[in-house]
């Protein structure tokens, strides 16, 4: 029983650990795995003798040093992230908005709302005070992704 409760401390700890390093970092969880390790480290010497407490410090020790190695290889990190990348940008879409076109209010504009050209809704900002939904609006710049419309 004082083994299995040895064992189960030191998988414990080196569960937090790997918990800590890839999951939630915040030391938390990393202290008490330490914590688990150390005190399952104790508890071998105290409960068991001198030769089990250096067998469950060396096994300790060793475990560490191998879940370290396997958790920094580069084939596990390739496991987790993102391999996929964004191709289309923002500014694309706007791209066929040009200063002069007209359009109407969806929503109001105060100063921000939605506007619809050429049948596509698109967000965008008065110039001026607030515009009325439903109201008839010129493009008079836009810069990056902002639109800025005023009414006429």
């Amino acid at each position: 029983m004082t083994l299995l409760l040895i064992a189960g401390l030191v998988v414990v700890g080196l569960i937090l650990i790997a918990l800590e390093i890839l999951v939630f970092p915040g030391m938390i969880a990393g202290l008490l795995g330490l914590g688990a390790l150390a005190y399952s480290v104790y508890f071998a010497f105290t409960a068991c003798g001198n030769t089990i407490g250096w067998m469950v410090l060396t096994g300790v020790l060793l475990l560490s040093l191998v879940s370290l190695f396997f958790m920094f290889r580069r084939k596990t990190w390739k496991k987790l992230q993102l391999d996929t990348s964004l191709e289309n940008k923002l500014n694309q879409e706007f791209t066929k908005i040009l200063p002069g076109q007209e359009g109407t209010t969806v929503s109001r504009l105060a100063p921000t709302g939605k506007i619809e050209i050429e049948g596509e809704f698109y967000e965008a900002q008065s110039l001026s005070s607030f515009i009325d939904p439903r109201k008839k609006i010129r493009v008079a710049k836009v810069e990056g992704a902002k639109i800025y419309v005023e009414q006429y």
